[in-house]
């Protein structure tokens, strides 16, 4: 079972983490047999490992309710998950999953699948962010953290420029086929075409990045230590929380002085997903973020901002549509 121990990267149970007038008060995760288990012995909280990822989360059984077609799916193959899907409706779990996994894993890893995705969101949706972390590999750091990793490629783009690589998720499911990737492994997924309708593919992922380490969990409470990671990367995440402010504030805290952040955003606010009150900067969020992080409003120190630019990122739904969105790259470098 490949769980991270606390001498490698220390987990934080998320359960009785705290701040009292001792400052934080955190308590690491040890192995247990088949679990991870909390150290304070006054909560003892047990995390469930799924295929060596940790899912530690505050409420295990909402986790349950909301990912669990991802948590206990077994190895389908590609073929089986389709004419599963194919039952509907839309809206139902496992074909929401199925789609799910066929947007993303196109979209990370479209220039490694075979046939290539086809339509009008052809290609590899996130080449120019995928480009910019390569980038990041030319300045080595010891740690880097991914909130909201998905499947996995912005993973393996910092695993080449960092020794230790660490992506949380809150999907299984997603985490699942990362993982198998980042060990190297061919991906066979469903691609869909129109519909409910899929055709298999297959992802040939490039040599393993053994440096990284999956973990099921919030990326607005993330299960790790603050002040611990040389470059914390958020991509996409911004508009995809309840709380915006949130995640930059979790990504401030992780960052070390010295260190740097990286946010990417089309910041596609939506109901439902975002809080009305939580969307920032009106007409102009990158402004408004570019601001946050220069005057360290809300924040444990103050940035200086060292690349900044504005990106195409392409979803393909299906061989006839797609969703183009240009996204602010912002990189910061936070006060020593």
């Amino acid at each position: 079972m490949r769980v991270a121990t606390a001498v490698e990267l220390p987990l934080i149970c998320p359960v009785c983490r705290t701040r009292s007038e001792r400052g934080r008060e955190l308590h690491t995760l040890s192995t247990q047999g088949d679990a991870l288990v909390c150290d304070n012995a006054a909560c003892a909280r047990r995390y469930a490992v799924v295929d060596g990822i940790p899912i530690i989360v505050r409420d295990a059984a909402a986790h349950l309710a909301r990912h669990g077609a991802g948590l206990v799916e077994g190895p389908l193959d590609p073929e089986t998950q389709a004419t599963l899907a194919a039952a509907g409706p839309d809206d139902a779990p496992y074909p929401q999953l199925v789609e799910h996994l066929s947007i993303y894993l196109d979209a990370h890893w479209g220039d490694r699948a075979s046939p290539l995705p086809d339509g009008p969101g052809g290609g590899f949706g996130m080449s120019a962010l995928a480009a910019r972390l390569a980038d990041c590999a030319a300045r080595p750091v010891e740690r880097a953290v991914e909130l909201g990793c998905s499947v996995g490629r912005g993973l393996h783009e910092l695993a080449r420029g960092a020794a230790q690589v660490v992506g949380v998720d809150l999907a299984p499911a997603s985490l699942r086929r990362a993982r198998r990737l980042l060990d190297g492994e061919p991906v066979r997924y469903a691609r869909r075409v129109a519909g409910r309708n899929y055709v298999t593919a297959t992802i040939e992922p490039p040599a393993a990045a053994r440096n990284v380490t999956l973990v099921c969990g919030d990326a607005m409470d993330p299960p790790l230590v603050p002040g611990s990671f040389d470059r914390v990367v958020a991509l996409n995440v911004l508009d995809a929380v309840l709380a915006p402010p949130q995640i930059i504030a979790v990504a401030d805290g992780l960052c070390r002085a010295g260190g740097e952040v990286i946010f990417a955003s089309p910041y596609a606010w939506q109901s439902g997903i975002v809080a009305e009150e939580h969307r920032f900067g009106g007409a102009d969020p990158a402004a408004a973020l570019r601001r946050r992080l220069v005057d360290g409003d809300d924040l444990e120190a103050r940035y200086s901002i060292e690349d900044e630019a504005e990106l195409p990122w392409t979803l393909r739904r299906d061989a006839r549509s797609a969703v183009v969105y240009r996204v602010h790259w912002l990189r910061a470098r936070k006060a020593g």
